[in-house]
């Protein structure tokens, strides 16, 4: 595409987080259609409106709809920029990323905070050798319909890929309340916890890293956004003081979505990669514990 081209796409999904993204879309696109419409009652959305002119399409839809709305699009010629998760089954995310590479289309999963500048600065900092990964994402949201692992896991696993590759972790899950509230284990070259639940009285959000040096703490929640404990290197010696150090990270955390949506736009001038082999991981890892 030439760089000063304006690009023409359509939102499909208009709820809470197709709300947010139009938002954002409107930005750096010419946002043709929006369709609002129950796809699981009045059909694809592709029977309703007019392609022509589209260039990409933003899916904001129910999980449980991607798959067949991706893959018509795709089918259509159409770029696709897909709300976390892509699919809950690996065989479909498979096609779908075959589909995509076949008609040399960029197919996208929104890991909102895979985008952040926090945690890219995060992966950045030496704390030495990664001893231990912890984090948690929790939100009062029992409302909701999916299962846990699939709105908040999802979301978590995208961090931790960033930091170690999940096909070189093995998982377990453990339920707290079903559905709900749980823990996702990981072992492997490094151990940790991955805590979700829809059960918390408010938002939550922290990644905490822990190494040798020191430990790196990560709120999207909390200002400073990043901070570095860093330790003394006797650290096991009892009754010494631990800390050296501390270091803040003043980092805006309220643009996540735009970078993301960014990032799709600059895919879309073969100026950035699809992320789709970590949406492909992830659906891996959730359909082989849940």
């Amino acid at each position: 595409m030439n760089g000063k081209m304006k690009i023409n796409i359509s939102l499909i999904g208009y709820g809470y987080w197709g709300q947010r993204l139009y938002r954002y879309l409107k930005e750096k696109f010419i946002i043709r259609h929006v369709c609002a419409l129950n796809v699981k009652k009045e059909g694809i959305f592709t029977k309703n409106i007019e392609w022509d002119d589209v260039s990409a399409v933003v899916i904001a839809t129910p999980i449980e709809t991607h798959y067949k709305i991706v893959k018509e699009a795709l089918l259509a010629g159409k770029n696709v920029l897909c709300e976390k998760p892509l699919t809950t089954n690996s065989k479909e995310a498979l096609e779908l990323k075959k589909l995509a590479q076949r008609k040399k289309l960029i197919l996208q999963t929104e890991f909102t905070y895979t985008f952040s500048r926090a945690l890219k600065k995060a992966k950045e900092i030496d704390i030495g050798k990664i001893e231990a990964i912890e984090m948690t994402l929790g939100y009062a949201g029992r409302f909701m319909k999916h299962n846990v692992y699939w709105l908040l896991g999802s979301h978590l696993l995208s961090i931790l890929d960033m930091l170690v590759p999940l096909s070189k972790l093995k998982f377990k899950k453990i339920d707290f309340i079903k559905n709900e509230t749980g823990t996702i284990l990981f072992d492997g070259n490094v151990k940790g916890s991955l805590t979700v639940s829809l059960n918390y009285p408010e938002k939550r959000m922290k990644v905490i890293l822990y190494g040798e040096k020191g430990t790196i703490v990560y709120s999207s929640m909390e200002e400073p956004s990043l901070r570095v404990i860093y330790y003394r290197k006797d650290r096991g010696i009892i009754g010494d003081k631990l800390i050296t150090k501390t270091r803040k990270y003043h980092i805006n955390e309220k643009d996540n979505l735009r970078f993301a949506i960014e990032h799709f736009y600059k895919a879309l001038k073969n100026k950035e990669k699809s992320n789709i082999s970590r949406a492909l991981v992830v659906t891996n890892v959730l359909e082989k514990i849940i």
